[in-house]
């Protein structure tokens, strides 16, 4: 029982970031759009997921582990996306 929690939870950790992803995505050449993002939220996101993922596998713990193969990338997406936002935006200055 307490697994399947962990997977439930897994389900619910991707879903938090997949909204997010999917609008980075469709805006992602609209550079105002992209420099709302917080680079902050992102660097640490990116990070947390990273070290969620070597955590979950050399523990044996797949709810873990496992849905952060997709929220590291999906936050270093949006993180590329963030930081090219504002490198864009300082150019035209």
């Amino acid at each position: 029982m307490i697994v399947l929690i962990g997977y439930v939870a897994a389900v619910i950790d991707v879903a938090q970031f997949t909204p997010q992803l999917w609008r980075a995505i469709r805006l992602r050449h609209e550079y105002q759009a992209m420099k709302g993002l917080s680079v902050v939220a992102y660097v640490i996101a990116t990070a947390q997921a990273i070290l969620w993922v070597i955590y979950g596998f050399a523990t044996n713990r797949l709810p873990i582990g496992l849905p952060n193969l997709f929220i590291a990338p999906a936050c270093a997406y949006i993180l590329f996306l963030a930081l090219r936002a504002r490198r864009r935006g300082s150019a035209n200055r």
